[in-house]
């Protein structure tokens, strides 16, 4: 099974290239593992999640789309429902902090077994959210705004 921060990057490599050979990556990006069994997004998750929604309302003449991953490890009782929880808390706080519903995606997962992350630690990584923009046309323009931070940019 693919990592939430894999699937992140390959859901955004697609939205990059939908826009055409835009010459930068723009998003906003958080993951993090729960204690098993637990649904409640820490306060800590819920402080990086706003500061990056208040982030993305500096791109300019953008909506926000959010993309929500929430995965259930196998050792936890029901997995799948818990995935499903989590994935219902997330979007309920995104919408909460004025992301449109709609532009709010969802992806739940069953977690087999925990990722290695750089350090070699395993870790569940069970939540994660990353906002892209939503542009009319294309969303090339952001990557030479003053108000906006690129994640990556080409170099020609």
């Amino acid at each position: 099974m693919l990592s939430i921060a894999i699937r992140a990057t390959i859901v955004l490599w697609a939205l990059w290239a939908a826009s055409n050979a835009s010459a930068c990556t723009i998003s906003e990006d958080m993951e993090d593992s729960l204690p098993l069994n637990s649904v409640d997004i820490p306060n800590a998750d819920r402080l990086r999640i706003a500061d990056m929604v208040m982030a993305a309302r500096q791109w300019p003449d953008t909506e926000i789309r959010g993309i929500v991953y929430a995965g259930g490890y196998v050792k936890e009782q029901h997995p799948k429902d818990i995935a499903q929880e989590r994935a219902a808390v997330l979007k309920s706080y995104l919408v909460q902090l004025g992301v449109k519903e709609r532009n709010v995606w969802i992806d739940t997962r069953v977690i087999k077994k925990p990722d290695i992350d750089d350090k070699g630690v395993a870790t569940l990584n069970q939540i994660s959210v990353t906002l892209v923009p939503i542009c009319n046309g294309e969303c090339e323009r952001l990557c030479n705004d003053p108000h906006v931070t690129p994640n990556s940019k080409a170099i020609r």
